[in-house]
């Protein structure tokens, strides 16, 4: 049995002590001056074997967090006390967002006194799923937003004050993800593992100090980042004075004696005949095309006008559709994979198109398997389920 899990099992609560950041936005405080203990994660009835820390921060410097609480599942024993869990939270699921809810506002509000920033947290969640590894997984997940987490300054948002000197044990994880109009100008320090619109630290790896974590993003949309722009709009500018030079040299350097009834008035007045002949435009038959073939007419068909830009689409939406291409049946993982979100962003998306009744969902052996309303029901074979490419429900997508 895992010898960190047992009939204890009531609650899963990892939140920060409500001591306060190491320092505040001002810096390192002074030498000399005693130091608040850093941000640390309390335990309640349970060890997790990793706990993941999944933060979005959005443009509006609001973050939306995931906490997700992983334990092994490797005997009977440690499967009837995840099981007994899972009941418990589902018949109850208020009673254990309303403590993490406590907890976390006395964070929030030590964090705000200590940034000299206004926040708030709220929008809280809880929710169960298990999750097959090399190894099977239980799954506790919280959510909640937290308001006034970043600083947004015109393009820039500056994440990390609010946690400041945060303690990662062994098995912890911390992620930064952003918008994707948003470019990482600064991390510190410096990241376990940086893909796109993400930095990640991992405790055992990392230990945090005065002024860390700190993420600077910023929108490139400043004069330095305008410089494409602006050396793109000269191109064209200057190639279309060119145009007009080159033109207007062509037109003078005609002469006008070559051009057909441009000659001497006179010569025309004396014969007629030859200024008749002169003043009748010649017909050039190979200019008039003969048939669609020769006039280089173009029935390719236009280019297709159902195609959609998928960086218009919600998060929901991105969801939908990708169901819709696969017949109205798909993995959870597949989602995962193909929109390249995280794990705990993907189950978030699921969870409220679940409640809102845009899809359902269901066990298939150890898979989670999505499927829209109106496609076949809900319980069918493997084999109605898109498995191309998946070697089983994904972990972590960092």
């Amino acid at each position: 049995m895992n010898g960190r899990v047992g009939v204890t099992v009531l609650v899963t609560l990892f939140v920060f002590a409500s001591i306060g950041p190491v320092a505040g936005v001002h810096g390192a405080t002074e030498t000399g001056v005693s130091q608040p203990e850093s941000f640390t994660f309390q335990q309640d009835q349970i060890d997790a074997d990793e706990v993941r820390m999944d933060v979005f921060v959005r443009a509006d410097g609001t973050a939306e967090w995931t906490l997700e609480f992983w334990v092994r599942l490797d005997d009977d024993e440690s499967e009837t006390a995840f099981e007994s869990l899972q009941s418990d939270i589902q018949a109850d699921p208020d009673n254990y967002t309303a403590t993490m809810a406590d907890r976390m506002r006395e964070t929030a509000a030590t964090a705000s006194d200590a940034t000299d920033r206004e926040m708030s947290v709220d929008s809280f969640e809880v929710e169960t799923q298990r999750q097959s590894l090399a190894r099977e997984y239980g799954i506790v997940r919280y959510t909640f937003d937290w308001h006034g987490f970043a600083v947004v300054d015109d393009e820039t948002i500056r994440a990390g004050d609010a946690i400041e000197g945060i303690y990662l044990d062994e098995g912890t994880r911390l992620l930064f993800e952003w918008p994707e109009e948003y470019d990482l100008e600064t991390a510190a320090p410096e990241p376990d593992d940086e893909r796109d619109q993400v930095v990640i630290w991992r405790g055992g790896d990392t230990d945090f100090v005065s002024g860390e974590p700190r993420v600077v993003l910023t929108t490139g949309t400043g004069w330095l980042g305008m410089a494409p722009l602006v050396a793109i709009a000269l191109a064209v500018v200057g190639a279309g004075v060119y145009g007009v030079w080159w033109y207007s040299r062509r037109d003078r350097s005609v002469d006008p004696s070559e051009v057909p009834g441009t000659d001497s008035g006179t010569q025309s007045a004396s014969d007629p005949s030859r200024a008749d002949t002169e003043a009748e435009p010649s017909v050039d038959h190979a200019e008039k095309p003969t048939s669609e073939s020769e006039a280089g007419t173009d029935r390719s068909e236009p280019p297709n006008a159902a195609a959609v830009d998928t960086t218009l689409l919600s998060n929901e939406e991105q969801v939908i559709r990708l169901l819709e291409e696969r017949g109205g049946r798909l993995k959870q993982q597949t989602v995962v994979e193909e929109l390249g979100w995280t794990d705990a962003k993907t189950s978030k998306v699921v969870t409220g198109l679940r409640e809102s009744g845009e899809l359902e969902s269901f066990r298939l052996g150890r898979e989670n398997v999505l499927s829209l309303p109106e496609s076949d029901e809900a319980s069918g074979s493997s084999e109605d389920v898109d498995v191309g490419g998946e070697g089983g429900e994904g972990g972590e997508q960092e």
